[in-house]
């Protein structure tokens, strides 16, 4: 492919990776929260918001790393980032859809 041909960044799909992240970083916080407050452990109320934030902001933040990389990946033109581990067939094995 053509190097004028490849997409480039696009921040807009990374803003919604973002929020996607902050759900499930939100959702997970939630689960955490009940799995705590139905315990008998004693947690301070700061202690226990500032690690709900901290679940929070690393979903949101995991989203952005997934989706910057796939956008790195497929703009690069350098053929060794195409090139997929699940598709190599040089210890023998036959890959998915390939016949002997």
């Amino acid at each position: 492919m053509p190097p004028s041909s490849r997409p480039g960044f696009n921040g807009t799909r990374v803003l919604v990776a973002l929020a996607i992240g902050l759900l499930l970083g939100a959702a997970m916080a939630w689960f955490l929260f009940v799995i705590v407050s139905h315990t008998p452990a004693d947690v301070s109320d700061n202690r226990l918001q500032a690690f709900l934030l901290m679940v929070v902001i690393c979903g949101g933040l995991a989203g952005v790393v997934i989706e910057t990389t796939r956008q790195l990946q497929v703009s690069s033109t350098d053929p060794a980032y195409h090139h997929h581990w699940w598709s190599r067939s040089s210890s023998g094995r036959v890959s998915r859809g390939q016949k002997r």
